[in-house]
């Protein structure tokens, strides 16, 4: 069933596009990776013309995102709990065609769900950001197998799973029985035109702003599998060859553990954790190394700013996405997982080499680009 309410930018129909993932909760489920998929997708669907909504479980006053978001955009509360269920349910009842995109694992469970209470009235796309299997290492088993339980008893109920990388197509289907017509890979638009100007922005951390060492830099949450301690680890063999300094931007759990760890390697003039930051692009245009030593991931959009920075990059061979991106190697250094020796090896190998082609890595971030991925959605959405 289509919804044609008005005609888009490009003289097709509109479309009304619904992101279900919480975007405007609360502060500590609102960073990462989704939260500014959904801003960007969202903010661009339209300007082309479509109709967009974010619901959300989080009360109005508690819309952190409301700034960045076009206020084209409606703001949709559901509420908590079985309030928002019945909410969600009246949605997709007073918009039948609706476009219902999901992320994250209780989302898109509940998403997938509608389809067996409306059917056709409700177009459902999962999106699905994480290697579930490699999961199974740092989840608790009795909340692992109950998401691996509902990944197999609802996902093939939507209409498409859309996957950020091949590899986690290829997880789903081979280990969870998604079928293969229902997988869709989709690159997130991790590469944006303005993220080169906002390198331009002004830094106010000393080993930037009036910088005497080479810098080696990282982002992401501080989580186990983000594996900085084993970066740490590799650093600290780093500085037994070169006077470097490491940072690492983002927030989380983990903060705690890395700062002793910092402090038991004797980091502690030499390592900092300055927290999150608005955009790493001009932290990242100061630094002289980029180091994803993650245990897994989905598609590191941080790999894809670090390339479009033209920064040069040493990255482990998790599943899945890192491989994708820099082409098994050809763009960037590649080490495996856990080994901080081989990680120390690259950091040094790439820190002592020749200086990267800058505008090759650039035109290599722009392969993951907005526009690639909107029209990949929409093709997707229009079937």
């Amino acid at each position: 069933m289509e919804v044609a309410i008005a005609a888009s930018g490009n003289g097709e129909p509109s479309l009304r596009i619904a992101f279900y993932c919480n975007l405007m909760g609360y502060p500590k489920r609102s960073a990462g990776g989704v939260r500014q998929w959904v801003l960007t997708m969202a903010n661009a669907l339209v300007d082309r013309g479509h109709i967009v909504d974010v619901l959300s479980e989080a009360p109005r006053g508690r819309f952190i995102d409301e700034p960045l978001l076009d206020p084209r955009v409606g703001r949709v509360v559901l509420g908590k709990g079985l309030l928002a269920n019945i909410r969600l349910h009246a949605y997709v009842y007073r918009h039948p065609g609706v476009r219902v995109v999901a992320a994250l694992d209780y989302y898109n469970l509940r998403a997938a769900k509608l389809k067996r209470w409306f059917g056709d009235r409700v177009n459902v796309t999962l999106t699905q950001r994480e290697h579930l299997s490699a999961d199974r290492a740092w989840r608790s088993p009795s909340k692992y197998r109950r998401i691996a339980s509902g990944v197999r008893r609802h996902f093939n109920r939507a209409d498409a799973v859309v996957t950020v990388s091949h590899g986690l197509a290829d997880d789903l289907r081979d280990n969870f029985g998604v079928a293969p017509a229902k997988l869709v890979p989709i690159y997130n638009p991790a590469f944006r035109k303005g993220f080169e100007q906002d390198a331009e922005a002004p830094v106010d951390h000393p080993w930037l702003a009036s910088k005497d060492k080479p810098v080696v830099i990282a982002a992401g949450r501080l989580h186990h599998v983000k594996g900085f301690d084993v970066l740490l680890e590799a650093f600290a063999q780093v500085r037994r060859v070169r006077d470097v300094r490491l940072i690492i931007l983002g927030e989380g759990k983990e903060r705690a553990a890395l700062e002793q760890k910092i402090h038991a390697l004797g980091l502690d003039q030499h390592a900092a954790l300055p927290g999150r930051r608005g955009s790493v692009a001009p932290w990242m245009a100061r630094s002289d190394l980029f180091v994803l030593s993650s245990r897994r991931e989905g598609l590191p959009a941080v790999l894809i700013e670090a390339l479009a920075i033209g920064l040069p990059v040493v990255a482990t061979r998790c599943p899945s996405g890192p491989e994708e991106i820099l082409e098994d190697g050809r763009w960037g250094t590649m080490v495996a997982v856990d080994d901080a020796a081989a990680l120390a090896a690259a950091m040094l190998d790439v820190l002592g080499g020749p200086p990267p082609d800058r505008a090759a890595l650039r035109r290599r971030a722009a392969v993951f680009s907005l526009e690639r991925a909107l029209e990949r959605y929409l093709e997707l959405w229009r079937r």
